[in-house]
């Protein structure tokens, strides 16, 4: 449209000047008709220009300006000289453009209808049935035959010529868009299937150009890096992941592949990240940039350390037990003895008293020993179904009892004495456990506010227990170490409780963890499978 525009401008324009130059008068009819072709053509495109704006069949379209093309072809080799015009090749034109939009058929009609309508004007006009309307060029009547045929083969020939290379043109484009359309169609399945790919990639994939800035990111690595892909591409890395950038400056381009790990800090707490660094090639193998795909191996770092941890206990464990059988035997024959002792009527007053320390030393080793022979031989679990509300209030009313502790206050938070959550577990076992880590919280809050607050909630498919204390609270260092055998902070602890309680839950399929906020006390945590009631 705008190429038809600017040559009928160009051409009509060039000859209107000419006629001014030879002092044709311009107000002839030759030159009216030359204006009105030029109006016609614009208003043509005004018409032509809304039509394709509001959509709809464009082939429809382009052939009604094709034939319009060949109107304005033929208005205008009549009005300039018929047979003898300049401007006859408006008519290849018009082929040329049927064989871009309309390919082979197309080219061949719009030559067969070039032909027909150059030969109807050019013999109506030298046969003078339609007269000639006057001009500067002479009336195609005024012709000899032998003139008028030479002048009408030369055009019938150029447009057949330029006919016959249109077909041919035409095929080429025709075959191009067919192969172009194919190749449209691998390249948007490709990219599908890349998209789909990436995005279906458990693991995070970024890709920066040379500078440093995000190309693409995946839903992956938004969810692990905690952000969102449109505050992301287009932005330099290190905006929003400072170590990543570190690791790609530190990774020369020319090393190629790259592997390690990396810790980010993320929205919840640092977590460690495997990466891998490759260089990002283009079609010619040239680097345009670099690749990082990266996992969260958090929670696999935390299963190793776990799995190293029970490895050691286990050892730790088996060694304890020999050891406590060997220490139970001579420990009985010393208790055997000083029963005999102390059943002697000729004791004075100082070896009783002796016999006494000696025998509650024993009762104490005695104790010891069984916690240890229970956290390195635990006996199986009876497991039934059973409220564990229910066992913590009765827990916490023999509690009560224990005047050791009478001056901390237990409250078991959000109980109405109606509220039931149920566990499928040994119930004396899980007693034991409430048993433990309330006497280790009231232990704690003796040094406190002398506060421990219990309470049970039921978060999806499993059951938590927390037991919370207004002590002193744990360390940092110290938070990974308290379930250790052995291991404990008082005076007098065996440091086998929590290691007795840890071993329980694990043996339920739970988990067992600890927190501490600085001197606001300690909280432990334990998970335990709930049970629904159509599992009874």
């Amino acid at each position: 449209m705008a190429f038809r525009v600017l040559l009928i401008t160009l051409v009509m324009g060039a000859t209107t000047v000419l006629y001014w130059l030879i002092d044709a008068d311009l107000t002839q009819p030759t030159a009216l008709i030359l204006y009105g072709v030029i109006a016609i053509t614009y208003l043509l495109t005004i018409i032509y220009a809304r039509t394709l704006g509001k959509g709809g069949d464009y082939a429809a379209l382009a052939l009604w300006q094709i034939a319009g093309d060949l109107a304005i072809a033929t208005i205008i080799v009549h009005v300039t000289g018929g047979v003898q015009s300049a401007y006859t090749f408006f008519y290849p034109l018009a082929v040329i453009g049927s064989a871009v939009v309309q390919y082979q058929r197309g080219a061949i009609l719009v030559t067969l209808a070039a032909v027909l309508l150059f030969l109807t004007v050019a013999f109506l006009g030298w046969t003078e049935v339609l007269p000639a309307p006057g001009g500067p060029s002479g009336a195609p009547g005024e012709l000899n035959a032998l003139a008028f045929g030479r002048a009408l083969g030369l055009n019938l020939a150029a447009i057949a010529g330029v006919g016959a290379m249109a077909v041919q043109l035409a095929a080429q484009i025709q075959k191009s868009s067919h192969d172009l359309e194919i190749h449209r169609s691998v390249a948007a399945d490709l990219l599908t299937l890349h998209e789909d790919i990436v995005r279906c990639l458990t693991s995070g994939l970024v890709t920066v150009d040379l500078s440093g800035v995000v190309l693409t990111i995946n839903e992956a690595a938004c969810e692990i890096l905690g952000t969102r892909q449109s505050r992301v591409v287009g932005d330099p890395l290190e905006r929003f992941t400072p170590v990543l950038a570190s690791a790609l400056a530190e990774s020369p381009i020319e090393q190629g592949a790259r592997r390690g790990e990396v810790r980010h800090d993320g929205k919840d707490g640092q977590i460690i990240l495997g990466i891998s660094i490759s260089p990002l090639l283009d079609h010619t193998s040239e680097a345009v940039g670099r690749i990082i795909n990266f996992q969260d191996l958090t929670e696999v770092r935390h299963l190793e350390e776990q799995i190293k941890r029970a490895e050691r206990l286990t050892v730790i464990g088996t060694m304890a037990a020999g050891v406590a059988h060997e220490i139970r035997n001579p420990l009985a024959s010393i208790s055997g003895s000083i029963e005999l002792l102390s059943s002697s009527p000729a004791q004075g007053e100082d070896n009783t008293a002796l016999m006494n320390i000696v025998t509650r030393e024993i009762e104490r080793l005695n104790s010891l020993i069984t916690e240890l022979l229970e956290y390195a031989s635990p006996s199986p679990p009876s497991v039934m179904r059973f409220d564990i509300c229910e066992v913590i209030r009765d827990t916490l009313r023999v509690f009560a009892q224990n005047s050791t502790f009478s001056s901390v206050a237990v409250e078991f938070c959000d109980d109405d004495g109606e509220r039931s959550l149920y566990l499928r577990a040994d119930p004396e076992k899980i007693r034991q456990v409430i048993w433990n880590l309330l006497r280790n919280g009231a232990e704690a809050a003796t040094m406190g506010d002398q506060h421990v607050w219990v309470s049970a909630t039921q978060d999806g498919d499993s059951v938590v227990l927390s037991f919370r204390d207004d002590g002193p609270g744990i360390a940092s260092d110290l938070i990974e170490k308290v379930f250790d055998p052995f291991f404990t902070t008082k005076s007098k602890g065996s440091g086998l409780g929590l290691a007795v309680v840890q071993s329980t839950i694990l043996d339920h399929h739970g988990q067992v963890w600890a927190s501490s906020e600085g001197a606001t006390g300690a909280s432990f945590y334990v998970r335990l499978p709930y049970a629904p009631c159509h599992d009874a």
